[in-house]
């Protein structure tokens, strides 16, 4: 895969994985850490993760 392509393949990545965080958070009442664990998304994101869904809200 050319950089460009890894790129935006990364980037729709983090998004999803952002929207699907949101949705366990308001559905279930997790914490983004809870909701990280059952995506199996390692705790070291959890900063990018923290600065995306505040941007949001």
């Amino acid at each position: 895969m050319g950089e460009l392509s890894e790129s935006i393949y990364n980037d729709g990545y983090l998004e999803q994985a952002q929207r699907d965080l949101q949705h366990l958070m308001e559905s279930t009442g997790w914490s983004l850490e809870k909701a990280m664990e059952m995506l199996c998304i390692p705790l070291e994101k959890k900063d990018y993760y923290e600065k995306k869904l505040k941007k949001r809200c």
